[in-house]
């Protein structure tokens, strides 16, 4: 069944890439393909090399149903170490937890404004494997796993900075192996730490396993939220001088005939690159209102909600296929049911799953979905597999 329509209102890689980029300071930038034979890969462009595109319209399917994690806090982000068969859950820290170094039990109010996560590692369907506490790093909206042999190492916001929301977020990046059990702290000397873009805050990163790329999504020093996607390789060296591409984050809510009043401004939710494509994932929990026209409008109805998923192209920054007005065929954001059935159903996080190892460029997309009653949220994930090939 496809749970997916347009709901109008009256109702290291697995693939190795290498080569040479030429660069420009323009809004968005992206090398030109050619061999290359550096001690270590130089930034080649395999964003202009016609990739394969999940097909946005393509049927929603359960994946793993309402599970728990380590803590009953919602989900805010997770990934697939594709080589090891496993999937890594971040999500705010519960609250009433006594950790290592501490002398009390922390309240969840001081877990967000700390920043302190969970990571949780289930197998393929769901269930708990192992966990660590990451204390001081962020809040978790996105983050990369990246499998070297046995061992997965995650690629997550760090050095929290409290928000006057009651929440925070990290202004750097920080890279590190996943350890059972281990609380970890921000200011370790153990950690790998970056900062991409000098002046930037809110950082977070994915990756893209299909073409081995580090996707960085920041905030700049004008306030303007950006993204850029690295070679992997590069990026744990800590070179960041020859960004693959350079985007302006697109507004969802600016695109031609989009309902404002019907699902207001969704909030993004995850994001994750494949190849030339970004995609985003954006929406709020059942019940959500928002102030519009002065007016309070519930922008997530219960069975309907706003939850859409989007792809741009990452050489020109543009909504990709470009979005019909009025909405109808194949759209652009599009609108998911997805897991519409769930009583809580907040989505949160987006992820590239491989289904088989001896065909790497088969990729299909998970999207994640809190659930569960307050104090025992659990994790929902439904995924798209159907792919358009470059003509």
């Amino acid at each position: 069944m496809t749970y997916d329509r347009f709901f109008r209102p009256s109702r290291r890689s697995l693939l190795t890439w290498s080569g040479a980029s030429a660069l420009t300071a323009a809004t968005v930038s992206l090398g030109t393909e050619t061999a290359s034979a550096a001690a270590f890969p130089a930034p080649g462009s395999a964003l202009l090399v016609p990739s394969p595109r999940l097909d946005l319209n393509s049927a929603s399917d359960n994946w793993i149903r309402a599970k728990p994690t380590k803590d009953a806090t919602i989900i805010q982000s997770f990934d697939y170490d594709n080589a090891n068969r496993h999937i890594y859950l971040a999500q705010v820290t519960q609250g009433g937890l006594k950790l290592t170094g501490e002398s009390a039990p922390v309240s969840s109010a001081d877990r967000n404004l700390n920043g302190d996560l969970t990571i949780t590692k289930w197998d393929m369907s769901g269930n708990i494997l192992g966990y660590m506490y990451l204390r001081g790093f962020g809040h978790g909206m996105s983050f990369g796993v990246e499998p070297v042999g046995g061992t997965a190492y995650l690629w997550t916001e760090v050095d929290a900075v409290a928000l006057s929301d009651g929440t925070s977020r990290g202004i750097r990046l920080a890279r590190f192996p996943f350890a059972n059990g281990q609380v970890l702290d921000s200011t370790s000397s153990t950690l790998a730490k970056y900062t991409p873009v000098p002046g930037s805050t809110v950082n977070t990163a994915s990756i893209d396993p299909i073409y081995g790329r580090l996707v960085v999504r920041y905030r700049d020093t004008d306030g303007v939220k950006k993204y850029q996607v690295h070679d992997l390789d590069l990026a744990r060296l800590n070179i960041w001088s020859k960004p693959l591409a350079s985007i302006s984050e697109p507004d969802i809510t600016a695109v031609p005939g989009w309902p404002l009043t019907t699902y207001g401004h969704p909030s993004l939710q995850g994001y994750v690159a494949v190849g030339r494509y970004l995609y985003m994932l954006h929406g709020n929990a059942y019940g959500t209102t928002e102030n519009i026209n002065g007016q309070n409008v519930v922008i997530s109805q219960p069975n309907i909600g706003n939850t859409f998923i989007t792809s741009v192209d990452l050489a020109t920054g543009a909504f990709y296929p470009a979005p019909p007005s009025p909405f109808n065929g194949n759209v652009n954001p599009l609108y998911t049911a997805a897991a519409y059935t769930l009583d809580y159903r907040e989505p949160e996080g987006i992820a590239v799953y491989v289904p088989d190892l001896t065909q790497p460029g088969v990729f299909s997309i998970g999207m994640g979905f809190a659930s569960g009653p307050s104090g025992a949220r659990l994790a929902t994930i439904y995924g798209k597999a159907r792919l358009i090939q470059p003509s």
